[in-house]
């Protein structure tokens, strides 16, 4: 009945009792938001989720300077849901799959075609080559919104990822590496991520705190260990491990509940980084040709999933069901350009976008969480072992 989850993000008993703690005050979000503004450097707007605060930035982003937002073409799904919250036309730019970051010479061309945007994402924590990304959106005039909600424990030049573009996007999510059950923040990080962020305070609605919320959250700490991982990953109406396009919604303060949880996972962050670096690294000696890791820009990924491009003969072994009960998943299904969605929005869907088409076929994803044993890695090794 064993079953390891692909990702895992610390909580504790004491988290969820901080949380039930917190929903009689506002001391717990304040307590929250001046953490991470000490953290990170910035000045830090919390929304209920990680795609709110990408919604958010966006909107602030082509209100502040009008034309379309450059997309990464392979990405999670919620970037494409964030656009269509902020009511944003969208260019997508094309994704080099030996760094996962952005292929430059389309995103210049995204860039010189007008969109005074730009988003980049450090996929699964590897980090992105941010100097190259200013230097193109600078000479185009161009905001960068770095998205850093799968990066945590990233670090580029001594900087936690998500603190170096104008404005930053972290997710507190279930499998962000650090949570609060829900949430996200919204990180202003120079002159004009300060007043972006600003004018996108008076844009959110009330914050709420569900029965939902508090059972999923519990849920998640109760199950959330390879003993029982089982259990909920048998039940496919709770999707896990699938990767979905869902559609915006109104952008809400986060609730007071996933605030007092947060408050107690944050100081775990850190910790938990270090331990995915170290496995990753375990089994990244283990890979056979055929298997490479893709290698970011400068910087300390944050390894939040071990991303691995396969080559075809590699594909179908990686899919199968011993890989899964390992954690062992595939990446996004689909590049951003065929989700139907987002079409409409889309103003270069003809583009030459192979890089994150292949991506879409050839990625897999290996847990490197706390939560892994040396038997599981030596299962994996010989999962991948050569005949």
């Amino acid at each position: 009945m064993r079953r390891q989850l692909p990702v895992y993000s610390p909580l504790t008993l004491g988290a969820l009792a901080s949380g039930l703690a917190a929903l009689g005050s506002d001391r717990a979000e304040a307590a929250v938001t001046a953490a991470l503004a000490e953290a990170w450097g910035g000045d830090a707007l919390r929304t209920a989720s990680g795609t709110g605060a990408l919604t958010l930035a966006i909107r602030a982003a082509v209100r502040h300077a009008p034309g379309p937002v450059a997309l990464p073409a392979y990405a999670c799904y919620d970037v494409a849901t964030a656009a269509d919250g902020a009511d944003a036309a969208v260019l997508l730019y094309d994704i080099d799959p030996a760094t996962l970051g952005p292929d430059f010479g389309s995103l210049e061309r995204a860039l010189a075609a007008g969109a005074r945007a730009v988003v980049v994402a450090h996929l699964y924590g590897v980090p992105v080559d941010l100097r190259t990304v200013a230097q193109l959106a600078d000479a185009h005039g161009a905001v960068v919104i770095e998205d850093a909600a799968q990066a945590a424990g990233t670090t580029i030049g001594g900087r936690r990822a998500g603190s170096i573009g104008s404005l930053g996007v972290l997710s507190f999510g279930r499998g962000k590496g650090v949570t609060g059950g829900s949430g996200g923040a919204l990180l202003g990080n120079d002159e004009l991520g300060r007043a972006l962020v600003a004018r996108a305070r008076a844009e959110l609605l009330p914050g709420r705190t569900t029965a939902r919320e508090l059972v999923s959250t519990a849920a998640q700490w109760l199950l959330g260990r390879p003993s029982l991982y089982a259990l909920p990953a048998s039940l496919p109406f709770l999707g896990l491990g699938e990767t979905r396009y869902r559609a915006a919604e109104p952008v809400r303060r986060p609730s007071r509940f996933s605030a007092g949880v947060l408050r107690r996972t944050l100081e775990l962050a850190d910790a938990e980084a270090a331990i995915r670096r170290a496995n990753a690294e375990r089994i990244m000696r283990i890979l056979p040709r055929g298997l490479a890791v893709p290698q970011g820009g400068p910087g300390r990924a944050g390894y939040l999933r071990l991303p691995v491009v396969a080559e075809e003969r590699w594909i179908e072994r990686l899919g199968g069901a011993a890989a899964r009960r390992l954690g062992i998943s595939r990446g996004y299904p689909d590049c951003l350009c065929a989700l139907a969605p987002l079409a409409p929005r889309v103003a270069n869907a003809g583009s030459d976008l192979d890089g994150a088409q292949s991506l879409s076929r050839a990625l897999h994803t290996m847990p490197t969480h706390s939560g892994l044993s040396d038997r599981d890695i030596a299962r994996m090794a010989a999962l991948v072992a050569l005949a």
